[in-house]
């Protein structure tokens, strides 16, 4: 990995008017992103982990979203500051994405011909023959099988596994430094899912590729990050290796979402029983209290947690936690009951 970041988040807030009042969905995340490492960024449906990658592609639907603050760097360049034209020359030729449902994205009137072609021809003025060619090569790459045959089919007549691939091969067919993978395995059976996860780290590797890989699921960020973010209501709770954070997870938050993976305790569980979950709901980004978000669903909160949010800190080497406490789960917990029924 180069020592310059490729991509530099700071203090990125982003807001929602909504009937209920202001919903601060990212709300000061500040990230780097070294060229060809994959960041995983996980947390709970409406922590901030879409919209954080939305933002960084500038793709929030204004009215009602708007990106009140931040800057984001692709090598020193602020996204945020170029004009329209500008940006759109940046969306798949230096930054692609990869959404959760491949339909929602794929034109289901084209066929799949055109629409990767139409990459090429926009982006890098290549179309006829050539442009017909890099395609296929790059369908070919992705594991389409009989691509010459498939190439002219409309998108409903691939499955869901192959409509993901051909989004994939779309994505990266301009080489981007940079791939934000939206929860790009969800609607997708448990085999169909390691395989587009194999797919998208082999290629990103062959490509040297930075990724950003939302997911709910620790386990697809074992086998793909070199670092995890881990979010909640809105701000990064807990930013380290991927190796530190299942060895040593430092936010009640993180700890919470380990205890509840088959075939891992992590300190604070106790041994042995059934998965434990995270009792309570997140909370409302519209009425957000003074302290600490997660604070009711804690066991080890204090008084301290309910007046003030911590701030994101160091709290061991190439780790930061965003709780009063440097190590929670070796602290007594100060209402153990939450947590009892799970372990």
């Amino acid at each position: 990995m180069g020592t310059e970041p490729l991509l530099e988040i700071r203090n990125l807030a982003t807001v929602f008017r909504t009937d209920g009042g202001v919903v601060r969905a990212v709300d000061g995340v500040s990230l780097t992103l070294a060229p060809g490492e994959t960041l995983g960024l996980v947390g709970e449906s409406g922590s901030g982990k879409s919209v954080t990658n939305l933002s960084i592609l500038r793709l929030i639907p204004d009215p009602p979203g708007r990106i009140e603050r931040g800057e984001v760097l692709l090598r020193g360049v602020d996204l945020l500051k170029l004009s329209d034209n500008e940006m759109r020359k940046v969306r798949g030729r230096r930054v692609a994405m990869v959404f959760q449902d491949p339909m929602s994205s794929l034109n289901p009137f084209l066929r799949v011909s055109r629409q990767m072609t139409e990459v090429l021809e926009i982006h890098e003025g290549v179309s006829g023959g050539e442009a017909r060619r890099r395609a296929l090569e790059m369908l070919t790459k992705v594991g389409i099988p009989d691509p010459t045959r498939r190439f002219d089919d409309h998108p409903h007549q691939f499955s869901g596994g192959m409509r993901q691939r051909v989004m994939i091969a779309m994505a990266l067919l301009c080489r981007p430094e940079l791939l934000l993978a939206d929860e790009p395995t969800t609607a997708l059976d448990v085999t169909v899912q390691a395989q587009i996860l194999d797919l998208i780290r082999g290629l990103t590797r062959d490509l040297g590729t930075s990724v950003i890989l939302v997911t709910h699921d620790l386990g697809v960020v074992a086998g793909m990050a070199q670092r995890v973010a881990v979010m909640y209501a809105g701000r990064i709770v807990e930013l380290a290796s991927v190796d530190r954070l299942f060895d040593d997870a430092r936010h009640p938050y993180t700890i919470g979402l380990l205890r509840s993976l088959p075939g891992r305790r992590p300190a604070g569980a106790a041994a042995g029983g059934r998965l434990a979950s995270i009792p309570g709901r997140p909370p409302d980004l519209a009425r957000l209290a003074e302290g600490c978000p997660f604070e009711p669903r804690c066991p080890w909160a204090h008084d301290r947690c309910r007046k003030e949010r911590p701030p994101l800190r160091d709290v061991a080497m190439g780790q930061q936690s965003a709780c009063w406490l440097d190590d929670p789960a070796r602290a007594t917990p100060t209402r153990p009951h939450l947590w009892e029924a799970g372990t």
